[in-house]
């Protein structure tokens, strides 16, 4: 084998040369692509000659098969594979075993039975799949060659995926959580919200005017009930901090009816309302000539924590839109919008003077839901199936984390095999008796003699010919 191996890297040295030799200097784009698919040719020619050596090896060890029972029943069968060098077809052999028919030499490929795309490549597809459509991911990682189904499926079988936080190594006094959802549209018709809980220490400043959430971890909860997902928030702040050490816990949100729940895990906690909800509700109240004069007296009684002020101004924005329109549908538009923006606001009255408690960090939810799922989910036109929401949520909430699927997650969701990869009993023990006699014939003394065997001649192009290339190439330009 290490002949074979020598020559297919001689014969890629002769190939490059004789490229140049013949061509020149050219545009770099063009050579990079003429040049990577003679690294190509030349990677698969590798790996034939490898997997044909270790099929060679298995067929080879005869007297560890008899004592298995396994006996040779075809050679030369066919296999082909997208890899990251594209379609790749190898030969192997099927073997009968005790247990019925066998090919060992997918085994130790890892190659499991039925599929067409690597592993590795699935993987690369699937952490794609998390930031871009199923197209565009199949685009990125195989120039199209592969389906936007096929994204779909390596997605869809992956298995769990989530990325549990250090222990940091001081508690700090304070914690923070930002709960808020994106709204994703459903095969059906219908909508559905994705809830995303965000759990950090505090913020650090970065750059100028830029700061960041320190120990930031995200969680996404959809397809949980609002209190299992409460629990998991507070089981990751528990593996992230000491608890017994954190003195408050501030927790930044809408007020929905999920994010109040948290109170089961997190009764003392300080609510704080988001401020995006809260400017657009205090545009509410003050939109329009006659009601903007009001909003300098509504920022000073939250300031004070006088919510019966705070009311009474409300009147005051209701009575005079009543007085200044005539009676119509866009005075009684705008009277609800104000009935609805001060409910609102008062109902959530604590959360909403907690914005300045000291302590507070301000809120970003909006940006963080945004950023971790909006790019994902609702800014996408498509129809979403509700485990096909879970899953992608899950993949783009853990790369976000900070981690990335790898090989071994890919096919682990299927349900044929309960969430585990099947391994025959056999791979593990023939994989090291192949090992074995790879490195007996590695042990000897190498032979690189075959590069001296013939001097290639470079024909390297004169000074005058590439310029003259090149100036007509810039007069085909021109």
């Amino acid at each position: 084998m290490e002949q074979i191996v020598q020559q297919i890297a001689a014969d890629f040295v002769k190939k490059t040369v004789a490229y140049y030799s013949s061509k020149g200097l050219q545009n770099i784009g063009e050579m990079a692509e003429d040049i990577l698919e003679m690294a190509k040719e030349a990677s698969m020619n590798l790996l034939s000659t490898f997997i044909a050596d270790a099929d060679a090896a298995l067929v080879a060890l005869k007297g560890e098969r008899r004592n298995d029972g396994i006996t040779v029943h075809e050679r030369d069968i066919p296999r082909t594979l997208h890899t990251a060098l594209g379609n790749f077809t190898y030969r192997r052999t099927y073997f009968k075993t005790r247990d019925g028919m066998e090919y060992i030499l997918d085994g130790l490929l890892g190659v499991d039975a039925y599929e067409r795309v690597d592993a590795y490549v699935s993987a690369r597809i699937v952490n794609e799949a998390g930031r871009a459509s199923y197209g565009r991911s199949t685009d990125i990682v195989t120039g199209g060659a592969l389906s936007r189904q096929t994204a779909w499926r390596k997605a869809m079988e992956s298995g769990e995926v989530a990325a549990l936080p250090s222990r940091v190594a001081s508690t700090p006094g304070r914690i923070h959580i930002f709960a808020d959802e994106d709204h994703a549209h459903l095969q059906d018709g219908h909508g559905t919200f994705l809830p995303l809980v965000t759990v950090c220490s505090g913020k650090r400043q970065v750059g100028e005017g830029r700061n960041e959430l320190a120990d930031r971890t995200h969680l996404s909860g959809y397809g949980l009930e609002p209190e299992t997902f409460w629990e998991y928030a507070y089981a990751v702040c528990e593996s992230q901090y000491d608890m017994d050490k954190v003195k408050e816990v501030f927790i930044y949100g809408d007020g929905a009816k999920w994010i109040e729940t948290s109170d089961v895990c997190f009764p003392d906690a300080v609510r704080v309302l988001d401020a995006y909800h809260y400017m657009k509700k205090m545009k509410a109240l003050t939109a329009g000539d006659a009601c903007g004069k009001f909003a300098s007296s509504l920022r000073a009684a939250v300031a004070r924590g006088d919510k019966d002020g705070f009311d009474a101004i409300c009147g005051h924005i209701a009575d005079t839109i009543g007085k200044a329109m005539a009676p119509s549908s866009e005075r009684d538009k705008k009277l609800r919008s104000i009935s609805e923006a001060a409910n609102y606001l008062l109902t959530r009255w604590d959360a909403v003077v907690n914005m300045s408690r000291e302590g507070s960090i301000g809120s970003c939810t909006e940006a963080m839901v945004s950023h971790v799922l909006s790019e994902r989910f609702s800014r996408s036109p498509m129809g979403w199936s509700k485990p096909e929401i879970q899953k992608m949520a899950q993949i783009r909430v853990y790369q976000e984390n900070g981690g990335k699927v790898l090989p071994c997650d890919i096919g682990a969701g299927k349900a044929s095999n309960n969430g585990r990869r099947t391994v025959s009993p056999f791979v593990m023990k023939y994989e090291g008796l192949v090992k074995q006699q790879q490195e007996e014939i590695f042990a000897e003394s190498k032979d690189w003699r075959i590069f001296e065997h013939e001097h290639i001649e470079l024909a390297a192009p004169s000074g005058t010919r590439v310029a003259l290339q090149a100036l007509a190439r810039m007069r085909d330009i021109a």
